[in-house]
């Protein structure tokens, strides 16, 4: 089973359908191993939400087919009102949790669009001139290259994430004082914002040094 490392927000979505039906396809070979990853893929399915699913449209791993799929599902689901302001699919009012999308085995990005994927655009200043055009077509219009540029300055959420975590709980002990703590995060932040992807930058030493 190939790797899910996932170094660009635009590639995340396609990357976890993938590997879900990767695991669907391995419960031919394991059951128990196959149901126990899905399950924890189940918890991390934020790219898949409506809000985050336009990224896949800028991807370059996701086959034109699906990307024109994906892109006439976005439009039929177009709101009356736009812009949109307030996602549906969350719980609570407002910004509660996103609602994750059920995945079955036959699932495709363009069945999880949603009237969500507006809000997502919106906020992403993603312009959707270019969505109804031949997508060999897209590389060369205005409106995608205008978006693309938001959209490919995004990290993924959990290589940030889960560095800052990491580089917190191994000095946070020593934080006996709050003022202590604030210098911890303060630093935490400082080398995030030096090292934007510790993963290519080890690949990239490795090679280096070979």
């Amino acid at each position: 089973m190939q790797s899910n490392i996932c170094e660009k927000s635009v590639d995340a979505a396609w990357n976890d359908l993938t590997l879900y039906h990767h695991l669907q396809a391995y419960k031919a070979v394991d059951e128990g191993i196959a149901a126990s990853a899905i399950k924890a893929l189940e918890r991390h399915r934020w790219y898949l939400t409506g809000e985050m699913l336009p990224l896949a449209l800028f991807s370059s791993k996701v086959p034109n087919e699906d990307k024109r799929a994906l892109a006439s599902a976005i439009l039929e689901h177009k709101p009356a009102d736009l812009p949109m302001h307030i996602p549906e699919q969350r719980f609570g009012t407002g910004f509660g949790k996103s609602k994750f999308p059920t995945l079955l085995p036959t699932t495709s990005l363009a069945d999880l669009a949603n009237k969500d994927c507006w809000f997502g655009m919106h906020q992403l200043h993603i312009v959707p001139e270019f969505m109804s055009l031949d997508v060999k077509e897209w590389a060369t219009n205005a409106a995608l290259k205008k978006s693309e540029v938001n959209v490919c300055a995004m990290n993924v959420v959990n290589d940030c994430a889960e560095r800052g975590v990491k580089l917190t709980s191994n000095f946070v002990a020593v934080a006996r004082k709050e003022q202590h703590l604030q210098n911890v995060l303060q630093a935490v932040e400082h080398d995030r914002s030096q090292q934007p992807n510790l993963r290519r930058c080890k690949r990239k030493l490795i090679a280096s040094l070979r």
